[in-house]
C-alpha cells in the first residue's frame, strides 16, 4: 500500500440471484407473519373453520372461516384503498337497534347512531341465514340499482369483527350472480382501530307490507 493510499476494503461474497429471490420471498412471509401476529386475536382469520355448504344458520357471533367460495377476503388497508378510489359499493349489514319492549307505547325512544364507512349502505338483516323473501328481493334490488345492473363492479360487505352476518351477505351477492365481492371480516371495529373516519349511516329496508 502506497502512502496515501487508502486501505482495501474487504469485498462481499457475491450473491446469486437465485439467493436473492429466496430473501426476498422469506421476507415478504416473515412481514406476513408478524402482522398476523401482531393483529388483536378477535380479528386474526380462523383457518379451522370450514365454509358452510349453504349460509350460517348459527350463533352469529361464533368463529367466521379465513375463505369466501366465489369471492375473496380483503383487511383495512385494502378496504381503505377500495373506498379512497370510489366506485366500489359498501354494503353494512350489522343488525338495526329494536325499540325495547318494556317501553310504553307512546314513549319517545332514539337509537343510537350507527357508524359505518363513509358512503357505505346500510342494509339489516340481508347477512341472516335465513331472510324474509321481501328482505330477499329489497337487498337484490338494491345491489342492482347500487351497481346499475353491473355484475363486475366490486362490492365491499361488512358489519362487525367477528360477525357471520357479512359472510352470510357476500355470499348472497355471488349467488345473485356478483362476481367482484369481497368480504371484509375485520368490520367497524377494524375500521376505527386505524383511526379512520366513519359517518353515521340510516338504515334501508322494504316497506311494511312489500
Amino acid at each position: 500500500m502506497y502512502p496515501g493510499q487508502e486501505p482495501e476494503r474487504p469485498r462481499r461474497p457475491a450473491v446469486s440471484r437465485p439467493a436473492l429471490a429466496a430473501m426476498r420471498v422469506f421476507g415478504a412471509v416473515a412481514a406476513l407473519l408478524l402482522a398476523a401476529l401482531a393483529a388483536p386475536a378477535g380479528m386474526r382469520a380462523d383457518a379451522s373453520v370450514a365454509e358452510p355448504a349453504g349460509y350460517w344458520t348459527g350463533d352469529i357471533n361464533s368463529p367466521t372461516p379465513a375463505t369466501l367460495q366465489g369471492g375473496q377476503v380483503i383487511h383495512t388497508t385494502q378496504t381503505s384503498r377500495l373506498v379512497k378510489a370510489g366506485g366500489a359499493i359498501i354494503v353494512d349489514v350489522s343488525t338495526a337497534p329494536r325499540r325495547p319492549q318494556e317501553l310504553a307505547p307512546n314513549a319517545p325512544w332514539l337509537p343510537v347512531p350507527h357508524p359505518g364507512i363513509p358512503g357505505a349502505v346500510w342494509i339489516p338483516g340481508a347477512g341472516l341465514g335465513v331472510i324474509p323473501a321481501a328482505l330477499n328481493d329489497f337487498y337484490r334490488a338494491r345491489l342492482a340499482t347500487l351497481t346499475e345492473g353491473d355484475f363486475s363492479r366490486a362490492l365491499v360487505i361488512y358489519c362487525h369483527q367477528r360477525c357471520w352476518l357479512s359472510w352470510n351477505a357476500a355470499r348472497r351477492a355471488i349467488h345473485y350472480g356478483y362476481r367482484n365481492v369481497s368480504w371484509f371480516p375485520e368490520g367497524i371495529e377494524g375500521w376505527k382501530a386505524k383511526g379512520l373516519q366513519t359517518q353515521t349511516l340510516e338504515p334501508q329496508a322494504p316497506r311494511p307490507g312489500s
